[in-house]
């Protein structure tokens, strides 16, 4: 007897915590199933057959539940020091990685009354990253490899794009299957590895904001276009051990700094550069009635509870490339977005950053009469604080 699943259970494939994950499955038994149990660390799911037999369970919700542990949230702190390479590493599992080992139990209808029932099972570890993905725009990955945590360029998921603007925060994020990690700039050939420590999804920081304690005093990077090859350091690395991501080094501008947190569940970055705009609206919270006094003695026979004031931010990015697009238009779906508060060029935390909220709509997002592409959009920040009765 075994228990067959339709398509085969797979325990290789890294899984999207946010898409469906159905399993369907049935036993190759004469027995007639009573039910079935899957089991896991906190997950106690019992499940009934159909008449034919068979059964079928979703993963979805149950996982998307247990992997969300921040709330989306930001957490990592960096404190970047060129002495110590470690310092640029971090360890950005919690909240976005999670793997369980399951059981799949299914318990027959006893054939002879009076005698126990029996069982079957199958054991499984599931992998899972806290991403989402479309249809028509959907891979496999490989959870014994390694993985970029950003948009990919099209029909290729090992390769992806991102900018890099001196003066600011930035990160780029991956999944990798513990091992150790060379990257290495094609652009000069100067590599680095960063040894296995503990947790699956790691975060790379380039830069805090400051230039002198910042990635390029260990990896140089030139201004322009830079290829990174990034490895898992194994014996034979396979096709998928190795991801490229082209940096795209850009030189300090003013403007309206954002990052997101993108489909994949790293966090993508972009400079609105001097390209904004800034609204403030208010709105009157009401009045009281003070007419308790003879005329001469009144200087207003109500009293102003105060107002409500609140700012939005329309920034604009223009003629942007398919690479670029690929990157920017994330930020529509993304369910955290913030906004930089701190001073470029200096040591930057998680405090000089503002959850903001995407008020568009709609976004026209390609244009196929055009090869570039504009995005427009409208950002509301935090409510302001007001004098208020």
């Amino acid at each position: 007897m075994s228990i067959i699943f339709s398509p085969p259970l797979d325990s290789n494939k890294l899984r999207m915590a946010y898409n469906n994950d159905i399993f369907r499955f049935y036993s190759d038994s004469n027995l007639q199933p009573k039910y079935c149990d899957i089991s896991s660390v906190g997950m106690q799911i019992r499940l009934y057959p159909n008449p034919e037999g068979k059964f079928m369970f979703n993963f979805k919700s149950y996982i998307a539940a247990r992997i969300n542990a921040n709330d989306f949230e930001d957490t990592i702190d960096p404190d970047l020091q060129t002495d110590n390479i470690y310092s640029f590493y971090y360890n950005f599992t919690s909240g976005n990685f999670i793997q369980l080992s399951f059981s799949f139990t299914i318990t027959f209808e006893s054939s002879v009354q009076g005698e126990p029932e029996t069982t079957e099972s199958e054991a499984a570890i599931l992998s899972w990253i806290g991403g989402v993905e479309q249809l028509g725009e959907y891979g496999y990955y490989d959870n014994t490899g390694l993985l970029v945590l950003s948009p990919h360029t099209k029909d290729n998921t090992a390769k992806s794009y991102v900018k890099y603007w001196q003066g600011y925060p930035f990160d780029i994020a991956f999944y990798r299957y513990p091992a150790a990690i060379i990257v290495k700039n094609l652009s000069n050939l100067i590599s680095q590895t960063f040894y296995s420590i503990s947790g699956y999804i790691r975060r790379l920081y380039f830069s805090d904001g400051r230039t002198d304690e910042s990635i390029e005093n260990i990896i140089p990077l030139n201004e322009g276009f830079n290829e990174l090859k990034i490895t898992r350091n194994v014996n034979s690395p396979a096709e998928k051990d190795i991801q490229y991501l082209t940096v795209e080094k850009i030189p300090y501008k003013c403007g309206i700094y954002l990052k997101w947190l993108n489909h994949l569940g790293g966090y993508n970055y972009w400079l609105f550069e001097n390209t904004y705009s800034i609204d403030r609206s208010t709105k009157y919270l009401g009045e009281l009635d003070n007419d308790y006094y003879n005329i001469e003695d009144t200087t207003s026979p109500v009293k102003q509870i105060g107002k409500e004031s609140q700012d939005t931010i329309k920034v604009l990015a223009e003629l942007l490339t398919e690479e670029e697009r690929q990157v920017l238009k994330g930020i529509l779906d993304s369910p955290k977005i913030y906004m930089f508060t701190g001073q470029p060029f200096a040591q930057n935390g998680i405090k000089n950053w503002v959850e903001v909220r995407l008020t568009n709509s709609s976004v026209r997002i390609k244009n196929p009469r055009e090869r570039l592409t504009n995005f427009s959009f409208d950002l509301e920040l935090p409510k302001r604080y007001t004098q208020t009765l």
